[in-house]
């Protein structure tokens, strides 16, 4: 029987004592490291293993509490690490194999912090665990136990590198305090769920205390742990230390100790046994008691229901929505953006504060911005975050570097934002959600992109779901986010994403959206943010990624005044937001719309037309045409109106009188009008600024600014070849030299995929191609765009000023 079936039948494992306490009787004055006497005195280890043996124990702890190579580096053996563990292992199979017994590799601290608390590089920590499990590993033992622990997140540490190292059951133990918590903070519930998470085996609280201390501990969150499906594990002192002629004595007696032991053992305790000042004594006189009791633990089963800080959970509860802070996030916070590049922390510290005092339950982090090293940024904010505030962290990046460099920080167990259903996004953040044991957002997105109806992007939820079920990530820790789009640029879009939060809400699946896309391109966001985010709660939204202001009254469900009118906007009642875009224009307020459209009556047929134009009349502008055309040549139509009625269009969005949806609007009136025109236009008398090439990059799946920025660029006398999305370097190049193109326009909405633009530039270069390039999107920079020689435009109607400044026309 191997220890992992053993656990499965529920009965009470009875550990060994003390192996330091019997080690200081038989060696008194031995100033080394004990674990060396695995290789110089066998003897005497193999001799305490029997003592424990006849004792009565089922398990016995091997000669390594000390093993790890930073603790052996204080006695000049760091090198002799995995040699020294897989002796000390090899002992104690030697010694249980006589008595049927099982062998767990003791592992104990380093006695160094790790970052975040302290200065020592996590992955120091992790290598220095790693070298000892592989030694444990190849030296028998049966399990791993990982103990005395006062630091959350070395357990953690400790856990991730016997796992990575060997595939044995891993036990997790504490040291607590008399007030329930850890020396670095830890509460006793807070820290069993982090490391049960994380794929321990078994957790528990050992050292620092006697049984009756452990019983009094383990009394105040037993009903919450057991309700947790946490298998518990306690071994106790021999009593609280005394200071008795200048040494520590423990003083409990045998019988003392064996009946508050029991008494663990009947609160569920599933593996039991002595620490600090027990001796084969006091194991013998618990085994004699066990032997009269019949006593069977809980059936304990995973369930990873919280996410953690190192001092903090948060559960998840039907009907509370989870307020995830949105406000780290360069691409929205310039002062985050300006600290992150010259390496401050000012910005970040005061914002988590304020954004937990707001109400916020998680913190998004996010790190991405052009020109750093994003992995560096995600640790050290992490460390701040995790210094700064109590409240886990969702770490917002789908670049897999930098995910991992988080996880390997964050002390608890945090949310990954995010993984899609696309083969590569398996292949590289799936290995990691089953590695760290986090919780994951998962996006409604597969290689066909963002699917604008809800049956297809339910379709590809459902997909990532069963990749993510057979890999062994289970629903109740994943998020499904249906992708927020902006309702200003896909029309339809709020009706279809509240579609598929209720088809997932409905199946008892976690939802999570981002809120603030909704709104893109509009005045007064906040209306739209809070209607849309209440429609959303009423739908089953479990979490949303917002403003920590904005949801302070999401749950009161009845709409304000303006929530109303945003509410019409986004129920497709008040099409391309006129209704309020007008409201906001006559009440006034921060980014109210002071729409300068014609009011006055045309004068003639081609004043008609440039306010068909600027108003985005496409139904009208058609009949407009003929009638124009009766009196007026096409290429006079074409510059003196439908252009320069596009011109004043840019000139209302630069001065924020428009917005997205009439600028959508009017290049669409625009583009009907050029259709009808453009048979009848000549050569000489067609517009031509020039021949680009536009599309998103190779790994960015994002194309509704791009396509925005095509439309426009068409509709101003640009031969326009648009090649989509995803678009592989070699394509790009290829059709620009092929179309005898005078510009390429490059777009990425992500940071990881901006990597692409610098590698089309530097190819241009490197082949003596000379064809300028721009690039924009979100997370687009001026200072990016210059450190790899391109053009920056910020948006559509900047991009039409910048081409045609680049090719002078």
């Amino acid at each position: 029987m191997d220890f992992k079936e053993r656990l499965n039948q529920g009965t009470p494992i009875l550990l060994d004592g003390g192996m330091g306490t019997v080690l200081f009787e038989k060696l008194p004055g031995y100033e080394g490291a004990f674990e060396l006497l695995n290789s110089e005195n066998p003897d005497v280890i193999e001799d305490i293993h029997r003592l424990y043996l006849e004792a009565g124990s089922e398990m016995i702890e091997t000669n390594t509490f000390g093993g790890s190579r930073l603790k052996l580096a204080e006695f000049g053996l760091k090198e002799r690490c995995e040699e020294i563990n897989e002796k000390g292992a090899s002992l104690a199979r030697r010694a249980a194999d006589r008595c049927n017994a099982f062998v767990g590799g003791s592992v104990g601290p380093t006695g160094l912090l790790a970052e975040p608390m302290g200065e020592t590089p996590a992955e120091t920590i992790y290598e220095s665990f790693a070298a000892q499990m592989r030694g444990l590993s190849r030296g028998g033992a049966d399990a791993i136990i990982i103990e005395t622990m006062t630091d959350v997140q070395e357990a953690k540490l400790a856990l991730l590198a016997a796992r990575d190292n060997t595939d044995l059951p891993v036990i997790c133990s504490m040291t607590f305090d008399l007030s329930g918590k850890t020396p670095t903070g830890s509460d006793m519930l807070t820290a069993f769920t982090t490391l049960a998470s994380a794929g321990a085996s078994m957790v528990g609280a050992n050292c620092g205390m006697g049984p009756a201390e452990i019983v009094k501990l383990y009394s105040s969150s037993i009903s919450a742990l057991t309700q947790a499906g946490i298998p518990l594990s306690a071994w106790s002192n021999a009593g609280l230390p005394e200071m008795i002629d200048g040494k520590t004595h423990y003083g409990l007696r045998e019988d003392s100790f064996a009946a508050s032991s029991i008494e663990l053992v009947e609160m569920g305790i599933q593996l039991i046994g002595g620490c600090c000042g027990t001796r084969p004594s006091h194991i013998k006189a618990l085994a004699d008691l066990l032997s009269q009791r019949n006593i069977t633990s809980p059936a304990y089963g995973f369930r990873h229901r919280a996410v953690t800080s190192r001092t903090s959970r948060f559960s998840f509860k039907e009907g509370v929505l989870v307020v995830i802070g949105e406000r780290l996030n360069p691409s929205a916070r310039k002062a985050f953006a300006k600290d992150l590049s010259e390496g401050r922390q000012t910005f970040l510290r005061q914002e988590a504060v304020k954004q937990k005092e707001e109400g916020a339950h998680i913190l998004d982090i996010n790190v991405g911005l052009p020109g750093i090293d994003e992995k560096a940024a995600i640790k050290k904010s992490v460390t701040v975050l995790s210094n700064s505030v109590d409240i886990p962290l969702m770490i917002d990046s789908d670049n897999p570097e930098v995910i991992e460099a988080a996880l390997m920080t964050c002390p608890g167990i945090p949310i990954v934002n995010s993984i899609n259903a696309t083969d590569k996004s398996i292949e590289t953040i799936l290995p990691l959600i089953k590695r760290f044991g986090c919780f994951v957002v998962g996006l409604c997105l597969d290689e066909g992109g963002i699917f604008p109806d809800s049956s297809r992007r339910i379709a590809a939820g459902e997909k990532l779901l069963s990749r993510l079920a057979e890999a062994g990530v289970t629903s109740d820790r994943v998020f499904i986010d249906p992708l927020v789009l902006a309702e200003s640029a896909e029309p339809g879009s709020a009706v279809e994403t509240l579609k598929v939060i209720s088809h997932f809400s409905s199946k008892g699946i976690k939802t999570s959206v981002g809120l603030s896309n909704i709104s893109f391109g509009l005045p007064q966001r906040k209306f739209i943010n809070s209607a849309f985010l209440k429609a959303s709660i009423q739908n089953g939204l479990t979490a949303a990624i917002v403003n920590p202001v904005t949801a302070q009254f999401s749950d009161v469900l009845e709409l304000s005044d303006e929530e109303k009118i945003a509410s019409d906007f986004l129920n497709g009642s008040d099409p391309g937001a006129s209704a309020y875009i007008e409201h906001f224009k006559n009440s006034g307020g921060d980014n109210a719309a002071a729409v300068s459209a014609p009011s006055a009556p045309p004068e003639n047929i081609m004043e008609l037309l440039f306010n068909y134009v600027v108003e985005g009349n496409s139904d009208d502008i058609e009949t407009a045409l003929d009638e124009a055309l009766k009196d007026h040549s096409p290429s006079d139509i074409m510059n003196q109106a439908l252009l320069q009625g596009l011109e004043k269009v840019g000139e209302l969005y630069s001065s924020g009188e428009y917005f997205l949806p009439q600028m959508i609007s009017s290049a669409n009136a625009m583009k009907k009008g050029f259709l009808k025109l453009k048979p009848m236009l000549t050569d000489k008398s067609t517009p031509r600024l020039g021949r680009a090439v536009i599309c998103t990059v190779k790994g960015d799946i994002h194309d509704i600014g791009k396509n925005i920025v095509a439309m426009m660029m068409e509709n101003h006398g640009f031969e326009v070849t648009d090649l989509g999305k995803d678009v592989p370097c070699e394509t790009i190049i290829q059709t620009a030299l092929d179309s005898q193109a005078d510009l390429i326009c490059l777009s990425s909405l992500l940071t990881t995929t901006m990597g692409e633009m610098k590698n089309v530039r530097e190819t241009l270069n490197q082949r003596g191609i000379d064809i300028p390039v721009m690039i924009g999107g979100a997370v687009v920079t001026d200072d990016y765009a210059r450190s790899i020689g391109a053009h920056y435009s910020s948006d559509a109607v900047e991009c039409v000023k910048v081409a045609k400044s680049i090719l002078g026309v």
